[in-house]
């Protein structure tokens, strides 16, 4: 055989198994990089659902804060200021002055507890939003509870023991509210952790 022929033979031999070759390893890298992309996009979807979660966690937990806080500047809105009635005009303008301090400290930390209560709606949201499915039951649960919880700032003779509707035709104590509210932020916790630790 000619050195021709072998020459032939030999560029027609890789031509045959360099272009599938080529192609092969185009199609791996490409298939590579769609695998990589979607990875990316799993974690970048997770760590925003992640970051949501923890979002309605702060909320509720600032929203329970904040309503202790009104409930009580509630209650000290409520004492009975002795100097009022007194007959010393210093008295009488202390008192004056103690009970207006005591209307602000009730209406700021109302204001406080009523936008505590929208970022945790403005949380849940987000989480209806991002996900998980699993999550959003539990979130709006606390949402619910949390607008019940405001009513401890409401007025200045509320007391733990009374009855307030938790639905349409059904009255519980408020003390019910509290416990309510606690066990929800349990149950979030342990549906927002099972979601996570099983991915």
């Amino acid at each position: 055989m000619s050195i021709e022929a072998v020459a032939s033979l030999v560029t027609a031999t890789v031509a045959v198994v360099g272009v599938p070759a080529v192609y092969m390893q185009a199609r791996a890298a490409r298939l590579s990089a769609e695998a990589a992309g979607r990875a990316q996009l799993q974690h970048t979807r997770q760590t925003s659902q992640h970051a949501a979660s923890v979002e309605v966690l702060a909320a509720a937990d600032e929203l329970k804060r904040a309503c202790d806080n009104s409930g009580s500047a509630a209650w000290w809105l409520t004492m009975i200021y002795q100097d009022g009635v007194s007959d010393d005009d210093r008295r009488r303008e202390r008192a004056r002055e103690q009970k207006e301090s005591a209307e602000r400290r009730h209406e700021e930390a109302f204001d406080h507890a009523c936008e505590a209560y929208e970022r945790l709606v403005k949380a849940v949201a987000r989480l209806e939003l991002e996900g998980p499915d699993q999550l959003i039951a539990s979130a709006a649960r606390l949402a619910d509870l949390g607008d019940l919880l405001q009513l401890q700032g409401q007025g200045t003779n509320f007391d733990e023991d009374d009855l307030v509707y938790v639905t349409e035709h059904e009255q519980q104590p408020f003390t019910w509210v509290t416990k309510q509210f606690a066990e929800a932020r349990s149950k979030f916790i342990l549906d927002t952790r099972s979601y996570f630790n099983d991915i």
